[in-house]
């Protein structure tokens, strides 16, 4: 595992599916442009977690089919990612299942975890999986969960999209679309929503509120969560959008023209470490393009 000895590789799931292989060569193409290692791992089916070593009939015969296939299956994957990418610095990986616990375990040496939305044998839907929710939820470092109906899985000329609260996690999230979108040199679309919640409708206690100030409140936030960065990068193509809508609702309706979406794992309020919140799962059931929830070392 010297390959993530320094946290500075970048680990992709591998699970024989086709989209675990696109997940793959778009984490080699953002690999090969950060100059970093890319890894490949695969989880090894645990016969004692779907049934009993005793309904084996050969339990040595198995076992060499298991790695005689995941060998098939990392080779298929790294003989793809290098018609594109040849000289990327590649290793690979074997492990016992199951799938996500391991690649949390992985990810704390890790700078980035890449994970196909839904694995083999699935059907073609937009429903997550447990391996996927089990990684984003618990992985050491941000977790990029790739979906792209795009004839090509790498990055493209498309703008990306932050989600901006004001949240350390959300700092972090800022700090990854940069990355990503000078890297690519596209452009990027920092999207912050605001909501009056439950008050809306409640006269006379929505009539005491200076709406106004509310909002330019919110133009504060969003201008010092930004401060900085056109000053460091003076190519960046930095639009900010600030609206009074549902978070989740905005950032939909902005990627469906972005070929990557970036949250923190929650937002304000919520304690570190925590499952994520509404908004970064709705992100996933629903945007077409890869989303990177953004998350700290716990």
């Amino acid at each position: 595992m010297s390959a993530l000895a320094n946290r500075q590789a970048i680990l992709v799931g591998i699970d024989g599916s086709e989209r675990a292989l696109r997940a793959a060569v778009w984490a080699a193409a953002v690999a090969q442009r950060k100059n970093a290692p890319l890894h490949l791992a695969h989880s090894l089916p645990t016969p004692g977690y779907h049934f009993s070593e005793a309904a084996l009939l050969f339990q040595d015969e198995f076992a060499a089919e298991v790695e005689r296939s995941a060998d098939e299956i990392l080779d298929r994957v790294e003989h793809r990612v290098r018609q594109s990418f040849p000289d990327i610095r590649l290793s690979r990986s074997t492990h016992p299942g199951p799938a996500g616990q391991a690649l949390v375990a992985m990810s704390e040496h890790a700078e980035l975890v890449v994970a196909g939305a839904t694995g083999a044998g699935t059907m073609n839907s937009l429903v997550t999986g447990s391996t996927v929710m089990r990684v984003v939820n618990h992985a050491h470092c941000p977790v990029t969960v790739f979906r792209s109906q795009s004839r090509s899985p790498e990055p493209d000329h498309s703008p990306v999209i932050v989600g901006i609260d004001g949240s350390e996690l959300s700092t972090l999230a800022i700090e990854s679309a940069v990355e990503f979108a000078t890297l690519f040199e596209v452009p990027i679309l920092a999207v912050h929503a605001w909501s009056a919640g439950d008050i809306v409708g409640r006269r006379p206690a929505d009539e005491k509120v200076n709406w106004k100030i509310v909002a330019e409140e919110h133009a504060v936030l969003v201008a010092e969560s930004l401060a900085g960065w056109r000053e460091k990068y003076p190519d960046l193509q930095l639009t900010t959008i600030i609206e009074e809508q549902n978070p989740a609702e905005l950032l939909l309706e902005y990627a469906a023209d972005a070929q990557l979406v970036v949250v923190g794992s929650h937002g304000h309020n919520r304690f570190a470490g925590s499952l994520m919140g509404s908004t970064s799962q709705n992100l996933l059931h629903h945007v077409m393009c890869p989303v990177m929830i953004c998350r700290t070392d716990a």
